[in-house]
């Protein structure tokens, strides 16, 4: 027997029509939703938005009218450039677009006006931010890939007489330390998926300090943003990448790369680097180049006021000796402790401040004044005399005017802490073992002579010779031409200052009440 069919009374037909158009949007809503979900690869963080800084237009009319041989174009802030450190350090005539470009869009834009300027062009720098790019493309890879091979690719290789030097983020350790392992997972998936693209044109170099720890774990190497490096960081990074090709970074070598990057993030995120809290001392270092040499956030006394926020001056000069020497230098210790005392102190009821130019009296108020004294490679190099036996202020030997200098100071500041500092090993001169002169010492001989006055005086001591990672089998890590520290060196220096004076001077000078 048949089975009866249920009745079903007749609808009216615009219900009908809005049914079906309601199951219409809904699977599409779906449908969407679950390419989403695929393209996304179950990412759930908040996207990074960036804002038009409304300097767009005065680029690309810079770009159409002036004379170029180069332009450099990043995602990120560009104040740290200088169009003049291009042309003295690269001899190319370049212009850094003030822009910071949203997508690859933009960069096709500005290539395009670029190209049809007019201009020779030989060399163009890209600071694109794999993030950024991939947000732009709505965080889906397959745009994101077809974006990349139109708006840069597109260019690699139709221009092949044109470098492409592309210089990766490199932000400060803070950026990483934020993420999940997932984001951290997604994230370099995207550097590696740029890189593999990139480094398929043969005119295209691709570089990556990112996981370079004295670059990274210094706050003070960076300024408004976890990506913007100040000025002295960006023009070391142009000399260092763009002038002499250091860190570049190829498919071929990326593995180890991200593996320290990777490291440094689960160390810091598992056992945080700390530094002492310093911000109630000011540092004020004497010296050669050693200390000399860089300005800044580059310099050791940079790093050290980065790492612990103490107040650094620094009074080193190239060049110069502790002992005044017979070239009669006016910018060896002798001379300087006297444009020192003369220039940057004042006298008051309770004696003599510290009052530098460049500091204002509220800001060392309260501050506890140390003195780090190091001196020895160009008074061996000059081969001084390490002391006369007849005179011990004799300036003009080595230990004569290390003397005669903490005397003066000591006098003017005798409540200040000081610290002498001796030279690292250094592979000059046979490691030191040769003799400078007649009057002159082997290396040796100028490293003891400061053990002595540190103990003589009553100063602190920093044997930087003998209880250093800087060793003689490890100078090529740590130094750059075998006398002078690289980065790495001069950041291992600058942390044992500052472990230096949280374990032996704080103790010894400023106990814990009990």
């Amino acid at each position: 027997m048949s089975q009866r069919k249920p009745h079903i009374p007749a609808k009216n037909p615009f219900v009908r029509i809005a049914a079906a158009a309601g199951i219409l949007l809904t699977t599409a809503v779906l449908f969407f939703a679950f390419i989403l979900h695929r393209s996304n690869q179950s990412v759930s963080y908040p996207p990074i938005l960036q804002a038009d800084d409304g300097k767009k237009a005065g680029d690309l009319l810079r770009l159409s009218e002036e004379t170029y041989s180069a332009v450099l174009l990043s995602m990120h802030s560009t104040a740290g450039f200088r169009e003049e450190d291009f042309l003295s350090y690269r001899g190319l005539d370049t212009l850094v677009a003030a822009h910071a470009l949203l997508n690859t869009e933009e960069f096709s834009e500005y290539l395009e006006c670029i190209l049809k300027s007019g201009n020779t062009v030989s060399d163009l720098y890209l600071c694109p931010d794999p993030e950024l790019l991939w947000n732009a493309a709505g965080r889906n890879n397959r745009l994101w890939k077809k974006s990349l091979e139109r708006d840069f690719g597109s260019y690699l290789e139709s221009h092949p007489d044109i470098t492409f030097s592309v210089l990766l983020p490199h932000p400060y350790i803070g950026y990483w330390l934020e993420m999940d392992t997932d984001r951290l997972d997604t994230i370099l998936s995207l550097y590696h998926t740029l890189l593999k693209e990139l480094a398929a044109y043969p005119n295209t170099r691709v570089f990556f300090p990112g996981s370079q720890e004295w670059l990274t774990l210094n706050p003070g190497n960076y300024t408004d943003t976890f990506f913007d490096t100040n000025e002295v960081i960006t023009e070391s990074l142009l000399l260092h990448v763009f002038c002499d090709g250091d860190y570049a970074i190829t498919p071929e070598t990326e593995t180890d790369c991200w593996q320290s990057l990777r490291e440094t993030i689960r160390r810091e995120k598992t056992s945080p680097t700390r530094h002492a809290d310093l911000s109630d001392w000011c540092l004020v270092f004497f010296g050669d180049s050693i200390l000399g040499n860089h300005p800044g956030s580059f310099s050791i006394p940079g790093y050290v006021t980065g790492l612990s926020d103490a107040a650094s001056f620094n009074f080193a000069v190239s060049g110069t000796s502790a002992s005044y020497s017979l070239k009669g230098n006016r910018c060896d210790f002798p001379c300087v402790v006297d444009d020192f005392l003369a220039e940057n102190t004042t006298r008051s009821e309770s004696g003599v401040r510290f009052t530098p130019e460049n500091a204002s009296e509220a800001e060392l108020a309260g501050k506890k004044l140390c003195f780090l004294i190091s001196y020895g490679f160009n008074d061996y190099f000059d081969g001084a005399p390490v002391e006369n036996p007849e005179d011990p202020y004799d300036i003009h030997s080595f230990k004569g005017g290390l003397r005669t200098c903490i005397s003066r100071l000591r006098e003017a500041f005798p409540h200040a802490i000081y610290i002498l500092m001796t030279p690292t090993h250094t592979s000059a001169f046979q490691s030191g073992t040769q003799r400078n002169g007649e009057n002159g010492g082997c290396f040796s001989d100028y490293i003891d002579a400061v053990k002595d006055l540190a103990e003589e005086t009553g100063a602190c001591l920093i044997d930087n010779y003998n209880t250093s990672v800087i060793t003689e089998e490890t100078l090529d890590i740590y130094l750059g031409d075998g006398i002078h520290p690289n980065e790495s060196g001069r950041l291992v220096i600058a942390c044992r200052i500052i472990d230096f004076i949280e374990k032996e001077v704080l103790p010894d000078h400023f106990p814990t009440p009990s």
